[in-house]
């Protein structure tokens, strides 16, 4: 078995939900291989490291301890996904000006998001970064990247269309 260290984000039921609430519930509920972010009301955050036999049963074990401590959640995103220099940074184990220095390659992958904190998807930049400067990562760490971005991509298509389908009413 290999394992497996992912994000997952939820919104909880109720507008101002607090999620300290729930903490010994998701911890009974097999939670206790994640440590759990409450820093804002109605949103939970849990940090994984599952172990298991795939991402995708890792993941979905997950999602299913946390549905069934908290009824009523909803997920709504994955990662490592979207980061900036700093998150790549830390998550290589390197410095920020070796990062930025790799990213201001004119044939770098462009951010995703530019403004006071460009913003890049982690699987694009670590295939990159593989393919262009032959820094190493981890197999299963490009895995969850490019999974985490495959799953809030859909998300995202899910609610572009949502909004297309409002507009068609307008």
């Amino acid at each position: 078995m290999k394992c497996y260290d992912f994000e997952l984000s939820f919104k909880l039921p109720g507008a101002n939900a607090d999620g300290e609430q729930y903490l010994d519930a998701l911890y009974e509920a097999g939670c206790d291989d994640a440590m759990i972010g409450v820093g804002r009301r109605g949103y939970i955050g849990a940090d994984f490291s599952r172990e298991s036999t795939s991402l995708e049963s890792a993941v979905a074990s997950a999602i299913r301890d946390v549905e069934s401590a908290i009824p009523s959640v909803r997920l709504i995103g994955a990662g490592p996904d979207l980061v900036g220099v700093s998150d790549i940074a830390a998550i290589l184990e390197c410095s920020r000006q070796n990062i930025r220095q790799h990213l201001s390659d004119a044939n770098a992958p462009v951010p995703t998001y530019q403004g006071n904190r460009d913003m890049w998807h982690f699987a694009e930049v670590l295939i990159w970064l593989r393919e262009a400067k032959g820094v190493q990562a981890a197999p299963e760490l490009i895995e969850i990247a490019a999974h985490a971005m495959q799953f809030n991509a859909a998300q995202e298509t899910e609610k572009a269309k949502n909004v297309a389908t409002q507009l068609e009413t307008v």
